[in-house]
């Protein structure tokens, strides 16, 4: 069971924090991927490509989705439990957004499978530099079918008005949200002098993405 860890330190701890969080959930997320029906047949290329470019959001949404109301535990993907306030020390105002984004999913009441769904498509998208877009299309599609198919004959979406079109939408804050992360790492980074950023947070850094 996950504990909540306490990292001392000061910032140098702070920050050795923040990239263990991102590069072992970054972990935890792409063994996800894989499992996702179809993702592992399309081109190697293009797993990566979407991987990479979803990643940030992928993390952002599955942090915001074990958020609770008046709970100011940071449940992450690999399992570490911080308090808010810990996390603000390296993930500043991202974190306070991450919470408000999984705060509105509740308020929604966004369901597990809506959720398999929303994360899929927030992977399996239109990226520039796909060597086969129309392969993604096919997978895209039948994702999209999955989850009409869920907020139509699903007794509880049923209940929840245009749920359909209000994932559709949140999908689109989590760009919003990812470029937020992304600027996060490029100051940790710049600030960080006395150690180099791993090498996987410098390739975000560097290749400006998600994009």
């Amino acid at each position: 069971m996950s504990k909540t860890e306490d990292p001392h330190g000061g910032r140098e701890e702070s920050v050795r924090v923040f990239y263990n969080i991102l590069l072992q959930s970054m972990d935890v997320l792409r063994a996800w991927a894989d499992k996702i029906p179809g993702f592992t047949d399309l081109h190697k290329d293009d797993q990566e490509l979407l991987f990479q470019s979803a990643s940030l959001e992928l993390f952002v949404l599955k942090a915001a989705y074990r958020v609770q109301v008046n709970d100011e535990k940071i449940i992450f993907e690999n399992g570490q439990v911080y308090h808010r306030l810990q996390c603000m020390k390296t993930f500043g105002e991202w974190i306070n957004s991450i919470v408000e984004f999984g705060l509105s999913l509740h308020r929604m009441g966004l369901d597990i499978s809506s959720l398999a769904c929303m994360s899929a498509l927030a992977m399996v998208t239109l990226r520039h530099g796909l060597r086969e877009p129309e392969k993604m299309e096919e997978l895209q599609m039948k994702i999209i079918d999955c989850l009409r198919d869920h907020c139509t004959y699903n007794s509880e979406a049923q209940r929840k008005p245009h749920f359909f079109s209000r994932i559709l939408s949140k999908i689109a804050e989590l760009r919003t949200l990812s470029r937020e992360g992304l600027q996060c790492m490029t100051e940790v980074a710049k600030f960080d002098d006395a150690h180099s950023a791993p090498a996987v947070i410098q390739n975000y850094i560097s290749n400006q993405l998600p994009f």
